[in-house]
């Protein structure tokens, strides 16, 4: 094993590395280009510049020698400066490391990513996933971690593209690769159980604002109370949170989109200029951790409970009751104002929106798993030629007003922003022809699969010419039909009505959720599915958005949305429906899908600099922060949990990101109109 020499003799070294700081030495010959990247290397300074995101793009440093390993585990820390070389475009770039190649097991933990305005220069630092660190013990949800004696390479890439390929697209310069914070690194605690408390919190750590007594969450309550009645609410904001002293456009009393002054805008019901700046799943559930056969996880007796929702625990004592509800609704309501948010984002529970001071969305149905779907296949993607699944959409708003009246309220309600159908959907694109393969691989009784063959029918009239075009043998259309085979040959012929079919799917899905929205409510906007990022970006789903949805909205979990778009990317309104950060410096163990650096402090930054890469976006119209409440510590059902709320467990606000969300939304007309990306919002 190599043991870590420091190697760097430059004269600004002891200016720019911290105390106890190591360099990782590495050579110039250990430095290679990855995808479309293009690196140059002068000493300890690596310029990197990336023309296409895909494909990894980006920088990979290996350690000196051949099979060279660097040995991390006994310091904290690993930091690089970074600098956007840009004048005027904001930029992001994750650091990775590996015991191995990318992408492999130990991917999930071990990066983190950084955000950077035009000309600016910052540390990104990661806090290393030490696999002794996180030996937890059998059964008790760990997050991944890797060998730290044994790395193998740092990278540095684009993770998850969504940006069109354009010259200089990163331009940075990567500086003083190091470890910090040398010393023993803390191992799993032993004994480890009992490892929860009676708040649902990490038992083994101490934080800023950690409960420990019924009198901590009194306490807390009483002091933000003071805090919220002394808040006023952003003077920029009219009664809907648009831009009261911005220009005024036509007052139509509901909300729609414009184009204005080159930039795609909301526009609230009295004409304002609006940009949703909104959070997600405001609730008083939270998932609860499972108690049952688990005893000893817990730092209390159990009794005979299946399962603890710590958080609804929490807000019985904070509150003094068992019918906290109201109360935690009227608080969660002053603090969005407070917070600077103007919207409440999707799974916003109705007793929020009944209070009528947040402008809202709403999910008309968030994937039903009930409905007839595509074969046998795991797309998450209906058969949108079921007449089941046609007759449900007919009469979705109906159907759903009749059982809630906060959904009837909303056809007629100026704050109703708009409805999204669907969340995140799979239509069969992120592989070649993946819809096709799963309606061939279908049973014959299914809608889509005869949709599929009668259009086939229509074109080459005989299975003759079909076996011809596709360099297949069957017998005739009926043998097809019964067949679940692919074919294996996939000729020019089979990937163009592949393709064709596909688009004309996607199309029809469009059409029918447009027209369920637009029938029983033409004023308001139809706010797509919420695709992932890299979906939004395939041609045919976002022409099907252009040609039918009012607004595109995709979920990106990116450190920077700055630079969305593609060459066929339609010019129409997107809102981004979730994005977030996370650390763990707060007793939990996954930071979520965006990590950044090491303390709350980095969390803010990446707060502040992701709002201004959308605000100054012309198409990007709002961001929905995803989620209010951290997730449990152990996870929710499929295994999440992030350290991704604006407030814990406990319900304690994150100060640092409730002040930069505060400045946010104190700014962000101003700086959307502006347009110029200064580090400061104001």
């Amino acid at each position: 094993m190599m043991k870590l020499l420091n190697l760097w003799c430059g004269l600004l070294a002891a200016a720019v590395i911290s105390v106890g700081a190591e360099e990782l030495p590495y050579k110039a010959d250990n430095v290679s280009a990855k995808g479309s990247g293009k690196v140059a290397v002068n000493g300890r300074e690596i310029h990197l510049k990336i023309d296409d995101p895909r494909g990894t793009s980006g920088v990979r440093i290996a350690p000196p020698g051949k099979g060279g390993v660097w040995d991390m585990s006994n310091y904290k820390v690993l930091a690089a400066d970074i600098e956007n070389l840009s004048k005027d475009r904001q930029m992001r770039l994750v650091m990775f490391i590996s015991n191995g190649s990318w992408p492999n097991k130990d991917f999930k933990e071990s990066y983190v990513g950084i955000a950077l305005n035009p000309g600016e220069k910052r540390t990104l630092r990661m806090e290393l996933p030490h696999a002794k660190r996180f030996h937890f013990p059998k059964g008790v949800p760990a997050p991944a971690a890797i060998d730290t004696t044994k790395v193998k390479a740092v990278e540095f890439y684009m993770q998850w593209p969504f940006e069109p390929k354009k010259p200089g697209l990163v331009d940075c310069r990567i500086s003083n690769l190091r470890l910090e914070e040398p010393g023993a690194v803390k191992a799993a605690p032993e004994p480890f159980f009992p490892f929860i408390d009676r708040y649902g919190q990490f038992v083994h750590d101490e934080w800023p604002a950690k409960i420990h007594s019924d009198a901590d969450l009194v306490r807390n309550l009483q002091e933000e109370e003071k805090e919220l009645a002394a808040s006023k609410r952003p003077a920029e904001w009219n009664r809907f949170g648009g831009w009261k002293n911005g220009p005024q456009l036509e007052a139509t009393g509901n909300f729609r989109v414009a184009k204005y002054d080159g930039k795609w805008w909301m526009v609230d019901p009295e004409g304002r200029l609006f940009f949703s700046h909104g959070m997600d799943v405001l609730t008083t559930s939270g998932n609860a951790i499972r108690c049952a056969g688990r005893p000893e996880w817990f730092a209390f007796p159990v009794g005979n409970e299946k399962e603890i929702a710590f958080n609804r625990r929490n807000l019985q004592i904070k509150y003094g009751k068992e019918d906290y509800e109201p109360d935690f609704f009227r608080t969660v309501s002053r603090r969005l104002e407070h917070w600077g948010f103007n919207s409440i984002g999707d799974w916003g529970d109705f007793r929020l929106i009944a209070l009528g001071k947040t402008p809202y969305t709403m999910q008309l149905t968030d994937y039903d798993w009930k409905m007839p779907r595509v074969g046998k296949s795991n797309l998450k993607f209906y058969d949108v030629y079921d007449p089941r699944y046609v007759a449900k959409m007919r009469t979705l708003i109906p159907d759903l007003a009749e059982k809630h009246p906060e959904v009837l309220r909303s056809l007629t309600d100026p704050m109703c922003i708009g409805y999204f159908i669907d969340n995140e959907l799979n239509f069969g694109n992120r592989k070649p022809l993946e819809l096709i393969r799963a309606v061939l691989g279908s049973p014959e009784k299914q809608y889509i699969k005869r949709e599929f063959i009668g259009d086939l029918k229509r074109k080459y009239h005989t299975i003759h010419k079909l076996n011809k075009a596709w360099g297949t043998e069957y017998a005739n259309w009926n043998a097809m039909l019964r067949s679940t085979e692919v074919p294996k040959k996939q000729t020019d012929a089979y990937r163009a009505d592949g393709r064709a079919f596909q688009e004309k799917t996607i199309d029809r899905y469009f059409q029918i959720c447009r027209d369920t929205v637009k029938s029983v409510a033409p004023h308001r906007l139809y706010l797509g599915c919420r695709f992932i990022s890299t979906d939004s970006v395939i041609p045919e789903l976002s022409a099907a958005s252009k040609k039918y949805c009012d607004v595109l909205t995709v979920n990106i979990y990116a450190h920077s949305p700055a630079n969305l778009g593609a060459a066929t990317f339609p010019d129409m309104p997107v809102l981004i429906g979730e994005f977030h950060f996370g650390v763990l410096d707060r007793g939990m163990y996954s930071p979520g899908l965006c990590p950044v650096g090491v303390d709350q402090n980095d969390r803010a930054t990446a707060y502040t600099r992701f709002l201004q890469g959308a605000l100054l976006h012309p198409q990007i119209v709002g961001a929905h922060w995803f989620q209010y409440r951290d997730q449990p510590l152990t996870g929710r059902g499929d295994g999440e949990r992030y350290q991704i709320g604006f407030v814990d467990v406990a319900d304690t606000p994150y100060p640092e990101i409730c002040r930069a969300s505060r400045e946010v939304g104190e700014n962000m007309y101003q700086y959307r109109m502006k347009g110029e990306a200064k580090n400061q919002m104001k």
